[in-house]
C-alpha cells in the first residue's frame, strides 16, 4: 500500500494526514502525488501518523 490507499483506509483527509504528521498538506499532497519524494524524517513522520511502518508506508515487500 502507498500512503493514498492507507489514508483512503484509515478514512483520513490529507489534512487530517498533515495536521498528525506536523507537515503542511501541500507536502502531504505532493508526496501522494509523486511530485516530491519525502525524506527519511518526512517519511517517519507519516508512518507514525498512520500507524504504519516506513516500509508499509512505501510500499516495499516484506522479505520472504
Amino acid at each position: 500500500m502507498e500512503l493514498r490507499d492507507i489514508r483512503h483506509a484509515q478514512g483520513l483527509t490529507m489534512k487530517q494526514v498533515a495536521d498528525k504528521a506536523n507537515l503542511s498538506e501541500s507536502v502531504v499532497c505532493l508526496i501522494e502525488n509523486g511530485k516530491r519524494n519525502p525524506s527519511l524524517k518526512t517519511a517517519k513522520k507519516l508512518a507514525t501518523a498512520l500507524g504504519v511502518t516506513v516500509d508499509e508506508l512505501i510500499g516495499k515487500e516484506e522479505a520472504s
